[in-house]
């Protein structure tokens, strides 16, 4: 078993995990291990993600009476629960603006689009958080099994290759299903948004700037929904 004393030593940065330090941690990759919060029965453990910075989670470590590790679990940040929440104001607040400040068709064509930018930006943000919080998650599990493989001289001859390691399952029926109704989606999106750039109505100027946000947005989707499904198969194809 590890023991909290133990887990104590990864701890490079010890602070409080509050809004104002996770706020400093999201504009740095802290290539550092780890920062840390240490309470009496508790040790509260995270650092940045290499791309989405602050969208990383916290690690709670709880240990029993006699300070052996019995259970983790992982939570938003403060600064992405607050992130999160000025997201969603921001686009009420622009469905509000379109809504009282325009022709009630604009408007609801205008919240229909920033509803689905909105969507599949979600999209974006959740599948990159979902694969950052994966590895960070596999690399604490890793610094933890070094330290009980040194506790335990017998576990250092057995090779890492043959602990446990849990495959991403990627293609389970909702996934598939997911992708067969959205990919086709997209491309359509794709589609308009350049017509939008190339071919823009005269009397809606702002067709062409939305268009190229929307491509950002659709074509990031994409690349990144691509991009996981081929690190995860090979990183499946090396566990086997």
């Amino acid at each position: 078993m590890v023991e909290k004393k133990d887990i104590e030593k990864l701890i490079i940065q010890n602070k409080k995990s509050t809004l104002k330090n996770h706020w400093n941690d999201a504009f740095f990759y802290n290539t550092i291990k780890y920062s840390g919060e240490i309470k009496p029965n508790e040790l509260l453990i995270w650092r940045s993600a290499h791309f989405l910075r602050g969208a990383y989670p916290v690690f709670h470590l709880t240990f029993d009476q006699k300070g052996e590790l019995n259970g983790i679990k992982t939570e938003k940040n403060p600064y992405h629960k607050l992130l999160n929440k000025i997201s969603i104001g921001f686009f009420i607040i622009l469905a509000l603006v379109l809504l009282f400040t325009t022709e009630f068709k604009t408007a609801i064509i205008g919240i229909s689009g920033i509803s689905i930018i909105g969507t599949l930006l979600h999209l974006v943000m959740y599948k990159a958080k979902k694969y950052e919080s994966k590895i960070l998650t596999d690399e604490l599990k890793e610094a933890i099994e070094n330290i009980e493989r040194e506790n335990n001289p017998e576990l250092i001859n057995i090779p890492k290759t043959e602990l446990k390691r849990e495959k991403v399952k990627e293609w389970t029926f909702t996934k598939v299903l997911t992708r067969l109704l959205l990919y086709p989606f997209c491309l359509l999106m794709l589609y308009l948004c350049i017509l939008m750039i190339f071919n823009p109505d005269p009397y809606y100027p702002r067709q062409r700037p939305l268009g190229i946000i929307g491509i950002i947005i659709i074509g990031g989707y994409l690349v990144a929904d691509i991009t996981i499904i081929v690190k995860n198969l090979i990183k499946n194809k090396n566990y086997s």
